[in-house]
């Protein structure tokens, strides 16, 4: 907002010229025709058809009156007014069945596949275990699944799990989940908003290839308050506290416990086995300052650590992990239509795993650091936004470091290497209205590669365009056909341990003989709205060149001395069908969704140059929710998963050639893991409110008919290392049993 001072003789008036936006608080859209009112005078507009008012020269202490059928009037003065203004629907009980859109509209989304979430979202999520999880939510929408149980991120399109591009606070987050994916980095209570996208992307976004999930954390509140949570698994505590008027503080914290469900479980298959311990945490904290009317400073550091000990049938295998991010994103108002936004920041990944099993002991290191610099300006006026800046990045990766034993005689390991490399990107976005129906966005990110010389790769430059485009059609009020174009490059490549549902994965950088990876993506949707009934359907297809996995996608690959010298270039093309069906009644809200899509790759080395079916392809993958709200005391939910199980590569025997295992594999990618489903219930109850005293109490039966879901495959063996040939054992550990947990909620 634009703040002019006039003067007048010897007298200062406040006169300030306003433009600002109106969205609904529950999807981000545009709210046309919205009335605002100078209250006591004459003077009053409305909003255009992309929600957009403006004033000229009204007095700073005015107050403006916002108000609409079917939204909650809303007042403000004008000197406390932000670029945008979010209206709440307002619900009238009629005697008859009420009617509503369920909150993710897409109808007037340019972009095609994308998804905004706001606090209102993320509280009508079902309960899981007694949390509340944004990244679950993701994980519901079409053509996005779950990783197999264990394993962290989201599978998008096809696209493995180092193909997401997750953002706090415009910081890089590197892993996305802790043990299992039960619970996600990412503590909801702190969330204030979460825009998803699988297509389409900002042209401000690069390096990734399947999504963006780009998550804000809450402002300065009115007042300060805190919500939080006890439970028999974990608890949690957040306080947004408001220091005065220009500052605040964000604090954050989470715990698990889940040894003390380890008396009640017997069976070492699962995670709560009496010879198994897992703990993990999450901290957050947030500083906000309003340094001016024009100026803001947020500072954000968060920290997560998992720790998971497993001493059943002989091994000692332990794994630790954790995130660490620190940033600060400073923004200037240079008027009412021009900002810039500033953000500096690091992100540091390590992981560690040991065991002693395939008849040696070793321990593996990885760490994977980013310090980044992003800068851009951003012009709105009524019918364009337009968007222009700079993004770098120093990135810092070692994939492994090897310590290993062979019948007690240590394996030479020259692995110790670590691999550094540069982005510069300069990238430009405009979004406008064609004309009455056709609205479009236009993206384009140059970038620039340089990867640095060590003793085992070469110094490497690559320069690349990357163009995005989408297109929406409008029809009719109630749909849309929408079309998108984009083609992005990622300059790390992620090989994994295919038969571990772990993040035992390694992240090696692009060179002079293994290129980026260049990703083409088409998608096609329709959006179809009536009387609270929303459809929506899409097909796509992408193609992937410079596809990296291992040769065995095995523990082999830990004892080379160059990892690059077990690494495959290959490609893999993915399409599929997406569905989805959302439908509110009155108290009952009903979400599902269908994704149909078959994912294969092909390399030269592999099933003799043919296409075979690529590590994360899963044919089949259905998810539905159903919440019912009883009264304003008790409330329902229901939650149900299936999805296709993962390939692998299943190791056949052990040959022992001079003291070094050389494990023999059948066909790449021969074996699926079981198919993952489960069922979910929860049962909330709300005690009345005392003042700004609120708490409920939810109980979630998780898993509630014990399917067995696999969560790694481990082997075995009965012969010794001195033999020359070792026959292996495969055997299916499960992860999370039925569990029944109660969880206490409060806010105050």
């Amino acid at each position: 907002m634009f703040i002019c001072m006039l003067l007048y003789g010897d007298v200062l008036l406040a006169q300030i010229s306003v433009t600002a936006s109106v969205k609904n608080i529950e999807n981000n859209l545009p709210v046309a025709d919205v009335s605002v009112q100078v209250l006591n005078t004459d003077k009053g507009v409305y909003t255009n058809k992309v929600g957009i008012f403006s004033f000229e020269n009204i007095n700073a202490n005015a107050i403006l009156k916002f108000s609409k059928i079917g939204f909650q009037s809303y007042s403000i003065a004008v000197k406390n007014l932000d670029d945008i203004v979010y209206l709440t629907p307002k619900v009238s009980v009629l005697e008859e069945v009420v009617l509503r859109s369920f909150s993710s509209s897409q109808i007037k989304k340019v972009v095609p596949d994308q998804v905004y979430l706001s606090q209102k979202d993320i509280e009508k999520m079902p309960f899981i275990l007694g949390e509340k999880d944004v990244i679950k939510l993701i994980q519901y929408t079409p053509g996005v699944q779950q990783a197999t149980e264990g394993q962290s991120g989201l599978l998008v399109r096809g696209g493995n799990a180092s193909m997401n591009l997750t953002l706090i606070d415009n910081i890089y987050l590197h892993n996305t989940a802790h043990l299992g994916g039960l619970f996600s980095a990412v503590n909801s209570d702190f969330v204030n908003s979460l825009e998803f996208s699988k297509a389409g992307f900002d042209a401000s976004y690069g390096g990734r290839l399947a999504s963006i999930t780009d998550i804000k954390t809450l402002k300065i509140p009115d007042s300060t308050n805190y919500n939080g949570s006890l439970g028999l698994l974990s608890s949690k505590l957040t306080g947004n506290i408001k220091l005065n008027e220009n500052n605040g503080l964000l604090l954050s914290g989470r715990r698990t416990y889940l040894e003390i469900f380890k008396p009640f479980f017997s069976n070492n298959n699962t995670i709560l086995g009496n010879d198994k311990n897992y703990f993990l945490y999450d901290f957050l904290g947030k500083h906000t300052a309003k340094l001016s009317d024009k100026d803001h400073l947020e500072t954000t550091f968060y920290t997560t650590k998992d720790n998971f000990k497993d001493q059943t049938k002989g091994r000692n295998r332990n794994l630790n992990w954790g995130n660490v991010l620190f940033g600060s994103t400073y923004t200037h108002k240079f008027s009412s239509v021009l900002s810039s936004k500033t953000t500096i920041s690091n992100s540091y990944y390590s992981f560690m795993f040991s065991d002693d099993e395939f008849p040696f002991n070793y321990s593996a290191k990885s760490t994977f650091n980013v310090l980044g610099v992003n800068h851009y300006f951003l012009w709105k006026k009524l019918n364009y936004l337009f968007k222009i800046g700079t993004a770098y990045n120093n990135t810092n990766i070692l994939p492994k470091k090897v310590n290993a034993l062979v019948d007690e005689f240590p394996v030479s390991i020259q692995n110790q290497e670590t691999y550094n490399y540069d982005t510069f990107s300069v990238f430009t976005d405009l979004e406008t209205q064609l004309s009455k129906r056709i609205e479009a966005k236009i993206g384009l990110r140059l970038s620039s590669f340089f990867a640095k010389q060590n003793s085992l790769i070469s110094a490497y430059h690559f320069y690349s365009a990357e163009p995005r485009v989408s297109i929406k059609y409008q029809s009719k009020k109630n749909q849309a056909f929408k079309l998108s174009y984009q083609r992005l490059n990622q300059f790390v490549h992620q090989a994994s341990i295919s038969s571990f549902s772990l993040p035992a994965d390694f992240f090696i950088i692009s060179t002079d003989k293994i290129k980026p990876q260049l990703s083409n993506q088409y998608s096609l949707g329709y959006s179809y709205e009536t009387n609270g009934l929303q459809l929506n359907s899409a097909v796509y297809y992408k193609h992937v060149t410079n596809y990296t996995e291992f040769e065995n996608g095995s523990v082999n690959n830990l004892f080379s001395n160059n990892i690059y010298d077990d690494v495959l270039v290959g490609k893999f093309k993915s399409c599929g069908l997406e569905l989805s069906v959302n439908q509110k009644v009155n108290k009952l809200t009903l979400q599902g969704a269908l994704t149909l899509s078959k994912t294969v790759a092909k390399f030269n080395e592999i099933n003799e140059g043919k296409y075979f079916a690529a590590t994360f392809d899963r044919p089949i993958n259905i998810n539905s929710i159903a919440h019912y709200k009883l009264n304003n005391r008790i409330e329902f939910g229901a939650l149900f998963i299936f999805t296709s199980g993962q390939n692998y590569t299943k190791p056949a025997d052990i040959r022992v050639v001079n003291q070094r295992p050389i494990i023999n594999f059948e066909a790449k990618n021969a074996s699926r893991f079981p198919s993952y489903h489960r069922l979910d219930v929860s049962c909330t109850y709300s005690f009345k409110k005392k003042g700004r005293w609120n708490s409920k109490i939810n109980l979630t039966l998780y898993n509630i008919y014990n399917n067995n879901n696999p969560f790694q495959i481990s082997y075995s063996t009965d012969d010794d290392v001195k033999d020359a040939f070792i026959e292996i054992k495969e055997e299916k550990d499960g992860l999370f049993p039925f569990l029944p947990t109660v969880n206490w909620l409060f806010s105050f």
